[in-house]
């Protein structure tokens, strides 16, 4: 089947008895977005006193809380992993005087970085709509020529930001129009990372750049190097991650770019850092993978695979996930003070692509045409699908794995079986893979453009609009016992 690739809100008062001196009913949800499965905090005011107050989320009744003698209550629910994104409601009403409000929570799924995280997976576990069922449905939401380099897209509030050959832009993603653009006189190659509303990015002429997520202005700057950077930062906590092409991996300051630490590789690097519990690892051009202190920088072991490293690692479980040049996919123990090889599986040609991992399978796209699925534990091989191009870096979300080939061509798989769900043109994706987020999928390509594909784009599907459940709607669960 041909795929056609062709929000937090104010809370709401309603009718009711108040409290004894009269105050309105308010309720509160904090924070007012989150993924799926988030654990909120919900408080009220203006309820009755010391009466047994429902907290409904959606139309279940989820939680028991009694208030106080001046009506208010605290109390924690968890938002359902079921729930798509978009706006959810919290209700909490008071059995006894009929006190009532709601208050609005966004359902949302980011893609940040790089990779999703800075285990660099390419898996969004939040993800919930577009489902293989769903995806057949997929089109063009919109596409914008903007020069994009085939990086991964950085998605969150409602924004796509992307890396071009002439800066940096953001779009919206509901139209893809400019909502600012930040031109540089660098080409950049990397994918932006956003972090507590920073963007973090370096570029072909060796400058890393942080700019203000909201309007694009520079915070700062930090010439690194004369030679340029192919691999995308990463940020753990207050250091930004990044490593230039001639070799050097930095340690910088994110308010500040103040070197913290280098390390030198004694050769080219084009793969990203990933950093998981306090180290740091990366591939290089002479064969080897390193481990470092993501403190310090002090080397803490290295491994030799068979060819060159060109790929970023992904680490999940303990376990570094890297291609080589050689054409294998090796999966190396990542604890201890040196790192030992669990397994490896060959493929017919140079993997260049990142691997992806999600549900216990690594996903590894090779040179020699291939899509594999392997047991992320043993490597044993689950499915394979050929395309007759070279296959780039995966992403998985939703039972679907998207990625890339040099056919030009996105493909979105079933995680499971390897089934194909759909395909479309749009150009190869040689630095990054397809960014999934909100029930979205976003590929920029070589060939200069970004693509928002989305479940009836192109078509009169009407799309519904969040509307607060209705109060006589939701019906008390008597078996419900108070929560201390």
């Amino acid at each position: 089947m041909t795929l056609r690739f062709a929000m937090g809100l104010a809370a709401i008062t309603l009718a009711g008895a108040g409290s004894a001196v009269g105050a309105p009913s308010v309720v509160t949800v904090s924070p007012a977005s989150g993924h799926p499965g988030q654990a909120v905090t919900v408080k009220g005011t203006g309820f009755g006193d010391g009466e047994a107050i429902d907290i409904y989320v959606d139309t279940g009744d989820t939680l028991l809380l009694v208030s106080t003698p001046t009506g208010t209550f605290s109390g924690s629910v968890t938002i359902p992993k079921s729930d798509s994104p978009g706006v959810h409601y919290v209700t909490a009403i008071g059995r006894r005087s009929g006190d009532a409000a709601q208050s609005g929570f966004t359902v949302t799924t980011p893609w940040d970085q790089f990779g999703y995280g800075v285990g660099h997976s390419n898996s969004n576990p939040y993800e919930n709509s577009l489902t293989p069922s769903v995806v057949p449905t997929l089109g063009v939401l919109w596409s914008a020529a903007n020069r994009a380099n085939g990086a991964t897209p950085a998605i969150t509030g409602g924004r796509a930001y992307v890396s071009t050959g002439k800066g940096i832009e953001a779009l919206s993603t509901s139209t893809g129009a400019v909502v600012w653009s930040e031109a540089t006189t660098d080409f950049f190659y990397g994918s932006p990372a956003l972090v507590g509303g920073t963007i973090y990015i370096g570029s072909g002429g060796g400058t890393v750049y942080a700019l203000n997520a909201s309007t694009g202005a520079t915070i700062w700057t930090k010439p690194l190097a004369s030679q340029f950077f192919y691999a995308s930062p990463v940020v753990v906590g207050t250091s930004v991650y990044i490593a230039t092409y001639s070799g050097t991996v930095y340690a910088l300051n994110t308010s500040t770019g103040a070197t913290r630490w280098t390390y030198s590789i004694s050769a080219h690097v084009d793969g990203s850092p990933t950093v998981v519990n306090g180290v740091l690892y990366i591939g290089s051009e002479n064969n080897s993978v390193y481990a470092l202190n993501a403190k310090t920088g002090a080397l803490l072991w290295s491994y030799a695979t068979g060819g060159q490293v060109e790929t970023t690692p992904a680490v999940v479980n303990n376990v570094v996930y890297v291609g080589s040049d050689d054409g294998k996919l090796y999966a190396i123990k990542a604890a201890g003070t040196s790192g030992s090889l669990l397994w490896s599986y060959t493929t017919g040609a140079a993997v260049y692509a990142s691997p992806a991992v999600a549900n216990g399978i690594v996903y590894i796209g090779s040179s020699d045409g291939n899509m594999y699925a392997l047991n992320a534990r043993t490597g044993a091989l689950d499915w394979s699908l050929g395309t007759g191009a070279a296959v780039q870096t995966a992403a998985v979300a939703a039972g679907v794995v998207y990625f890339t080939a040099s056919n030009d061509l996105v493909y979105a798989a079933n995680a499971s079986t390897g089934e194909v769900l759909g395909s479309a043109v749009t150009g190869a994706s040689f630095f990054g893979g397809p960014a999934i987020s909100d029930g979205v999928a976003y590929v920029t390509s070589n060939a200069g453009y970004t693509y928002a594909f989305a479940p009836q784009a192109g078509t009169d599907a009407v799309k519904s609009k969040p509307i607060a459940p209705k109060l006589s709607s939701l019906h008390p669960d008597l078996s419900l016992r108070v929560t201390p």
